[in-house]
């Protein structure tokens, strides 16, 4: 019963990714503000569904994430976008938390080569960008360096044990990274319009990934999500 709920609600879900993409073009701002809505709850019902330890920890960086939706979307001044940028960090930093405590090992070395790539990219993004930024500059300097630390853990990670929960973990920071970098590049340097949805897209993609590896971290054997054949022919 909870596999056929499970499966009903990660289609309902990619149906509004779908959605959601369609109503950022058109710029159909009620069903864009419904649809990040709806989406954020699924997520939290298919983690409520499927986990038996109920992370708080995890459900607390889902709570800041929706507050960081909520004020970009209904406050697009500086004010608003510095607002929703501090709750996001909030949320990464829980993230982070998350994973640093699922990890079996963290070794500095490792973590430094696999955070340098990301934190040289996003930093050129950001200096590229900086002149427009204004007050969200140290915002987006902070950003960097959580995503940067966030993808060295997940990188080692997934050197040291190329499982299937680290290959989702791995998949998800590498979608919000590039949304992260759309965002930069289409609020402060060139405006283009199929940027909006990639980058509602590539976020809500990540979160759905991140809820697969907190799961299947929970779980010894995988939970029958979509795409599970997939998973059964990575791990052979």
């Amino acid at each position: 019963m909870t596999k056929k709920i499970t499966d009903l609600l990660s289609v309902f879900y990619f149906v509004l990714v779908v959605f959601l993409a369609v109503s950022v073009y058109y710029n159909t701002e009620l069903l864009t503000c419904i649809s990040r809505v709806l989406c954020m709850v699924l997520i939290v019902g298919i983690y409520l569904l499927n986990s038996n330890k109920k992370d708080k920890i995890y459900l607390y960086s889902l709570l800041s994430c929706f507050i960081s939706v909520l004020l970009f979307f209904f406050n697009q001044s500086e004010t608003g976008v510095l607002a929703a940028g501090l709750f996001f960090i909030i949320y990464r930093v829980l993230m982070i938390d998350i994973i640093f405590k699922k990890s079996k090992t963290i070794r500095v070395i490792p973590v430094f080569l696999g955070s340098v790539p990301f934190f040289a990219f996003l930093l050129y993004v950001v200096f590229l960008t900086h002149s427009s930024l204004g007050h969200n500059f140290y915002p987006a300097i902070i950003h960097v360096l959580l995503i940067s630390l966030m993808a060295g853990v997940v990188v080692s990670n997934y050197i040291l044990e190329d499982d299937v929960k680290n290959i989702w973990l791995l998949t998800s920071v590498l979608f919000f990274t590039i949304m992260i970098f759309v965002f930069i590049i289409e609020r402060y340097y060139i405006e283009i319009e199929l940027f909006k949805p990639l980058r509602s897209v590539t976020f809500f993609i990540g979160q759905y990934l991140f809820l697969r590896y907190m799961i299947l971290s929970e779980h010894q054997t995988v939970i029958d999500l979509p795409l599970e054949t997939i998973e059964e022919s990575v791990s052979k």
